[in-house]
């Protein structure tokens, strides 16, 4: 069974590595790249969002393991790659001044 420090530390992991991953994209590859990762992220997303919705009566313990991955990990990857997708555009636009 995973310990509790798993689902504490779920979240920040997931925002460090997607500011990290944002910021590259925004910064380095361009905005096409950028694009494809929060395309890509929010397909993930939807995936497990269909799979909370097949979730039927009585069957609530199925739903613990896509709940966990969503809130803890898909959508703060979600918004960390935003952010760090703005400031990594942001960056890209000084350097060309």
């Amino acid at each position: 069974m995973v310990d509790i420090a798993t689902f504490a530390y779920l979240p920040l992991i997931s925002l460090i590595f997607g500011a990290f991953a944002g910021f590259v994209a925004g910064r380095w590859i361009g905005t096409r790249g950028l694009l494809w990762l929060i395309g890509l992220t929010s397909v993930l997303a939807l995936v497990l969002i269909v799979l909370l919705t097949g979730v039927g009566t009585g069957e609530e313990e199925q739903a613990f393991g896509p709940f966990v991955w969503l809130t803890g990990a898909v959508l703060p990857f979600l918004f960390a790659v935003i952010m760090g997708g703005v400031g990594g555009r942001s960056m890209a636009g000084r350097a060309n001044t």
